[in-house]
C-alpha cells in the first residue's frame, strides 16, 4: 500500500471519529437541557398550588372602606375603587413621620375619626386586626427609621389636600386612641381621591351605633338592609400527595396510613393528617417546642414567604388576626368579604392558619379544597339594617358582656348542603353578619335569641 494511500486511510477514519463525537455532542446537550426542565418540573410539582405568588399589598388589605363627611358616613362597596386605592398605597413614599396622640383629647379624637365637627371629609380604611407598623413599613415606600413599636387597625386619608405636595396620612389605633402622622408624596393621589368622591352618592348610609351608655367603641352600621348574593360552589378538593411532597422535607422517607376519611402521612418526626369529612389538612412537628416569641411582623412576612414558597394561597386568603398563642390566621375571602365556617351547618375550614417556632414550622392547617369563583347558582339574600342588628345584640344574652364586642362586619358562611352524598362536593356561601368577639368571630343570626348561654365562636 502506498504511504499516502495509507495516510487517506487514517485521515478518513480521524474525520469519521471526530464527526462521531461531535454528534453526541449535539444530541447530549438537548438531553441536559431535559434533564434541567425534568429538574424544574419536579420543583414545581412540590407546591400544592402553581398559582403566581401573592405580595404582601395582596394579603395584607382593609376588609373596609368608609367616607366621613360632616357627620354622615358612606361605605366604598365598589371593587374597582377599593383595589385601585390600595394598590397605589405601595407608591406612595413617605416622608417624615410624627406621634401626635397627644393633640386630641376623646372628644376631638372622634371628631377627627369621624370627620364630624367641622372636621371636613376623611378615607376610613378598616382592617381585620391590628397591623403592625413594620408591616406598614413593608407597605409603603418608608424609610429605615427607628419608631416606638406600635399596631395599628384604622388609616385615616382627609380629602381636602389634593393640591398640597405632601399628603397627611393617619395610621390610628381606634382602642388606644394612637395616631401616627405621615407625611407622604403620590402622584395619582388627587385623582383616587376624586374618584371615590365623585362616587359618593351612589354609595349606601351608614349610621354611628352604640350599644351601652359607657361604651368606648362606636359601630358602623348601614342605614338599611343590605341585599347580597348567597352562593353555591362546587370544590375542587385538593390530593392529599400534593400536601405531602410540598410540606415534607423528604417526601420519599414519609409513610401513610388510610381509613374511609382519614389520611396520616408521618416521617417520624412530622405528621400531616388529611381529614376528609372537615375538609381539614393539618400538618406538625412533633419534636418541636413554642419557645420563642416572635413580632407579629415578622411572623406575617414570614409566614406569607412559606405560603408562596408551598403554593399554599389556592384561594384568596388575606390576613385576620393573630391568637396569643400567636397563631396567625388568613381567612379564605369572596367578593372582599371573609368566609367563615358555619355554626349550625358547618362545612370544614375556611381559613389558612400557622404557627412558628424558632425557624420552623410548629402548626399548619388549612382546607383540603380550592373554591374558585364560579357560583353553580345564587340567590338573594337581605340582611339586617343597623337597628335590627343592635336589637339583636342587646336582647341576646350569650354574649352579654357588650363591651367585648370589637368589630361588626357582613361575610359569608360556608354551611353544608342537605344531607345528600350527591351533594357533598357542594358548599354553600349564604351572606351572614359577624362580630367580633373577645377576640373570636361570632355569627349574627335570631338563632342567638333561642341559644343557651353556653359561649362559642367561629374557631
Amino acid at each position: 500500500m502506498k504511504r499516502e494511500t495509507f495516510k487517506t486511510i487514517i485521515l478518513t477514519i480521524l474525520i469519521a471519529i471526530s464527526l462521531v463525537f461531535t454528534w453526541n455532542i449535539w444530541m447530549f446537550q438537548p438531553v441536559m437541557q431535559d434533564q434541567a426542565d425534568a429538574g424544574t418540573q419536579v420543583v414545581e410539582t412540590k407546591k400544592i398550588s402553581s398559582d403566581e405568588p401573592r405580595s404582601l399589598i395582596d394579603v395584607v388589605k382593609p376588609r373596609e372602606m368608609f367616607i366621613h363627611s360632616n357627620g354622615e358616613h358612606f361605605k366604598v362597596d365598589q371593587k374597582e375603587l377599593f383595589q385601585n386605592f390600595w394598590n397605589d398605597v405601595s407608591l406612595w413614599d413617605v416622608k417624615e413621620i410624627s406621634d401626635v396622640s397627644d393633640q386630641y383629647s376623646e372628644q376631638k379624637f372622634k371628631n377627627f375619626f369621624y370627620g364630624s365637627g367641622g372636621q371636613g371629609k376623611t378615607l376610613d380604611l378598616v382592617f381585620n386586626d391590628p397591623i403592625p407598623i413594620d408591616i406598614f413599613q413593608a407597605l409603603f415606600k418608608w424609610p429605615n427609621k427607628s419608631i416606638e413599636y406600635n399596631s395599628f387597625d384604622r388609616m385615616i386619608v382627609p380629602f381636602s389636600q389634593q393640591d398640597k405636595a405632601n399628603k397627611k396620612v393617619y395610621l390610628v389605633s381606634y382602642s388606644k386612641e394612637t395616631v401616627l402622622e405621615l407625611t407622604i408624596e403620590s402622584a395619582n393621589y388627587r385623582n383616587l381621591m376624586d374618584s371615590i368622591a365623585a362616587a359618593q352618592n351612589e354609595m349606601p348610609h351608614y349610621d354611628l351605633y352604640t350599644f351601652s351608655a359607657n361604651s368606648k367603641r362606636d359601630f358602623l352600621l348601614p342605614r338599611k338592609q343590605k341585599q347580597l348574593e348567597a352562593k353555591m360552589f362546587f370544590i375542587e378538593t385538593i390530593k392529599t400527595s400534593k400536601f405531602k411532597d410540598a410540606l415534607f422535607t423528604d417526601p420519599s422517607l414519609v409513610g401513610e396510613e388510610s381509613n374511609l376519611n382519614r389520611t396520616v402521612y408521618t416521617d417520624g418526626t412530622s405528621r400531616l393528617e388529611a381529614n376528609q369529612k372537615d375538609h381539614r389538612i393539618q400538618y406538625q412537628h412533633r419534636n418541636i417546642n413554642s419557645s420563642t416569641v416572635f413580632q407579629t411582623g415578622d411572623l406575617i412576612k414570614r409566614s406569607v414567604k412559606y405560603f408562596n414558597d408551598t403554593g399554599s394561597f389556592t384561594d384568596d386568603f388575606q390576613y385576620f388576626g393573630i391568637n396569643s398563642n400567636q397563631q396567625l390566621s388568613f381567612n379564605m375571602f369572596m367578593d372582599g368579604l371573609p368566609i367563615v365556617n358555619s355554626t349550625k351547618h358547618p362545612f370544614g375550614m375556611t381559613s389558612l392558619e400557622v404557627q412558628w417556632a424558632n425557624d420552623d414550622i410548629l402548626n399548619y392547617k388549612r382546607p383540603n379544597y380550592i373554591l374558585g369563583n364560579k357560583a353553580s347558582q345564587s340567590e338573594q339574600v337581605k340582611l339586617m339594617n343597623g337597628t335590627e342588628l343592635k336589637d339583636l345584640i342587646v336582647k341576646q344574652t350569650k354574649y352579654d358582656d357588650l363591651e367585648k364586642i370589637e368589630q361588626i362586619f357582613p361575610a359569608y358562611q360556608a354551611a353544608s348542603t342537605p344531607s345528600d352524598q350527591d351533594q357533598a362536593m357542594f358548599v354553600w356561601l349564604e351572606p351572614v353578619w359577624c362580630m367580633k368577639y373577645n377576640g373570636k368571630t361570632v355569627i349574627l343570626s335570631h338563632d342567638l335569641l333561642t341559644e343557651g348561654s353556653e359561649n362559642h365562636g367561629v374557631e
